[in-house]
């Protein structure tokens, strides 16, 4: 494009705007900071974006609030923006978006018209060569003067737009037509000049402008000069943005829409699925790496310099972790539900909105001129359901999930689909939702074949409770998958009332074979606060399972274990229990801790080797090298008969490492 050219678009012609969703937020992040007092930073989005709009849209009505923002001469601006059936045009408030801005910055981050007065002969029409043009109505608004403009003749309404001050590029035709094939109307706009006529044919010497005021400029500069409310009838909720093509420049488009239920731009959200994908992938291997950090961080400050290794279900969970991509941000693309309550300005501007709820969406988008396109929103659900099969498919859940329980029969619909990768999708956002619907689908998938479904379902069932659940859950102590087993006990844990008349049953589980049905057993009677004699506790301790014997040791409290009663820990297979038995050694402080603690310097585990090394330090003040066990047994063979452990026992209990685990948590 040329200089001149772009000059002539400047001077004449600002088109009409973009569209975006205004996405709300419903809560924070683990481990944000959050400010004890919200303040509204109006720059932020009512400044900042080159095009601004608000969308009302329900029953086949819309209205289309424009902010109107231009920066060159005020006497050189003109507008057109098209829309599909006849409208009407009336004045609106800026503070509908002081208070959506407010609104969405306060919870979406981790209002309207008074009518323009009607002026018979405000405009003039042209002449005889721009009949095929119809003005069907031509008002004041506010600080503008506004055409309303049908035809179906390209060249005709051109022609009209160049009679009235409208520069038009003549090489872009084929935008202007694409509106008129479609029958779309017009509203052409200019600012009203003084008490003069605000349209008139270019012909002969440019009639004087009257000085405009500073402050009207300035708004309309800044973009705070009040909007206009376009009103008109529409089959679907849209936004003409390819008529801003005509400008040639890039634009920064921020549209927030409410609506009866909830809207969203599919081919925007589809063009973004894949750099969501891409980060969410990034961002879950940060996640796996942080939370392996964070165990070994554990594991450090409970066992000193040498920690022991993570365990193969930590491993598993890392694993998982880093292959799932973590959730994309709270705006893509995110939803609330508002009243007149929550925006009492917009609801004293726009009376429709009073007397039901709305969803509210917002998004920004950047475009460039040949991006342009205009925009349709279409019903969220069906857009939703059609990703969840896909890589992008935790995408698509998350949008749903933002949508509440309405959002359930798609969710349902999908879990029982036959596409595994779609109902482990649907099942990864059911855990924070309560509805009857969802309750009676459940059992269904405590059966599922796939073990992220297992787990989210027995999840969810503890907020969609029904006491029938507790069978099939106590059957999935049997499962194979860890997080699956914790799941179920983790929702029978929330519910005693209907667990209690198990713990004979529960009992009877740790003398099964399997270590992982004693763990899910065990948890349940210590969240029932059963109680366990001394012989049953010292039998849990040697069972090779790290929970277990966790568990096992935790509830043997303070109660002293004997060399003879830690000979079984000493010899479980699982690191932890050999660690909690040369703990017990060190207790005893005794010829037998010695004896008892020598073979563990032949440990194959690194780290209980040199925790034997250390026990023996202690009990022995001898500082042979952990890796040389001949020498420790050298010096033990020449000096058993003579020895005794010089330290007093309460001395040693500084020295002790702290393992006890903390209580076992009764959610996931």
């Amino acid at each position: 494009m040329t200089n001149n050219h772009f000059q002539k678009l400047k001077a004449g012609l600002i088109l009409a705007l973009a569209a975006g969703l205004l996405a709300p937020g419903t809560g924070l992040a683990d481990g944000c900071f959050v400010v004890s007092k919200f303040v509204w930073d109006k720059h932020k989005d009512i400044n900042e974006p080159t095009q601004k709009a608000i969308i009302v849209y329900d029953a086949g009505r819309e209205d289309l609030i424009l902010q109107v923002k231009y920066g060159g001469p005020v006497e050189e601006f003109g507008w057109l923006v098209p829309v599909p059936s006849p409208p009407t045009v009336q004045k609106g408030s800026m503070q509908c978006f002081y208070e959506l801005s407010r609104y969405t910055q306060l919870h979406l981050e981790p209002r309207y018209g008074v009518p323009g007065t009607a002026t018979a002969n405000s405009m003039d029409l042209g002449n005889e060569k721009t009949e095929p043009v119809k003005v069907i109505e031509t008002k004041t608004v506010g600080a503008y003067e506004v055409a309303v403009l049908s035809t179906r003749d390209t060249g005709a309404l051109k022609n009209w737009l160049a009679a009235n001050g409208f520069s038009y590029p003549r090489d872009e035709a084929g935008v202007l037509d694409a509106y008129v094939k479609q029958h779309w109307y017009f509203v052409a706009t200019r600012i009203r000049l003084g008490k003069g006529n605000g349209f008139q044919i270019m012909t002969g010497t440019p009639r004087q402008v009257p000085e405009i005021q500073s402050e009207l400029k300035q708004k309309l500069a800044s973009g705070e000069l009040h909007p206009l409310q376009i009103s008109f009838a529409s089959d679907q909720c849209v936004f003409p943005l390819r008529i801003s093509s005509l400008n040639g420049r890039p634009s920064e488009v921020q549209v927030l829409v409410l609506a009866g239920e909830p809207l969203m731009e599919k081919g925007m959200f589809e063009k973004e699925l894949p750099e969501a994908y891409r980060l969410g992938r990034e961002q879950a291997a940060i996640n796996a790496e942080n939370f392996r950090k964070g165990l070994l961080s554990q594991l450090k400050a409970q066992y000193g310099d040498s920690p022991p290794p993570l365990t193969a279900a930590d491993e598993r969970r890392i694993q998982r972790m880093r292959e799932t991509p973590a959730p994309a941000p709270n705006d893509f693309p995110p939803f609330i539900q508002v009243t007149t309550q929550d925006l009492p300005d917009c609801g004293r501007q726009i009376p429709r909105l009073a007397g039901k709820s709305w969803w509210l969406t917002r998004q920004t988008w950047a475009f460039q001129p040949e991006e342009m396109r205009d925009l349709e929103f279409q019903p969220a659900l069906p857009v939703f359901a059609g990703e969840l099969g896909t890589e992008y498919g935790y995408l698509a859940a998350q949008g749903l999930a933002s949508l509440g329980t309405e959002a359930v029969p798609v969710l349902i619909s999908a879990l029982q689909s036959g596409n595994p990768a779609m109902r482990v999708q649907a099942a990864s956002v059911i855990n924070p939702l309560r509805d009857p619907r969802l309750a009676k689908c459940l059992p269904e998938l405590f059966k599922d074949s796939e073990p992220e479904v297992r787990r989210n379902a027995a999840l969810a069932a503890q907020d969609n409770w029904n006491p029938g659940f507790v069978e099939p859950l106590i059957g999935l102590f049997r499962d194979n998958d860890d997080e699956v087993r914790q799941a179920a006990t983790a929702c029978l844990a929330q519910h005693p009332e209907d667990t209690a008349g198990y713990a004979p049953r529960f009992r009877k589980m740790l003398k099964e074979q399997s270590p992982e049905i004693k763990a899910s057993a065990l948890r349940m009677l210590v969240n029932l606060r059963e109680k366990f004699s001394r012989a049953e506790l010292l039998q849990l301790a040697a069972v090779p399972q790290n929970e277990v014997v966790g568990m096992a040791v935790y509830e043997l409290g303070d109660t002293p274990i004997s060399c003879t009663e830690a000979v079984p820990l000493l010899h479980n297979p699982e690191p932890l229990a050999r660690i909690f038995g040369l703990i017990a050694l060190l207790d005893n402080a005794n010829t037998q801790s010695v004896d008892l603690a020598l073979p563990l310097l032949n440990d194959p585990n690194a780290f209980v080797k040199k925790r034997a090394a250390a026990t023996l330090r202690v009990l022995t003040g001898q500082h042979f090298p952990p890796d040389q066990p001949t020498q420790w047994e050298k010096w033990w063979a020449a000096n058993r008969a003579t020895f005794t452990v010089a330290i007093h026992p309460e001395e040693l209990h500084p020295k002790r490492v702290q393992t006890n685990p903390e209580p076992m948590t009764t959610s996931n």
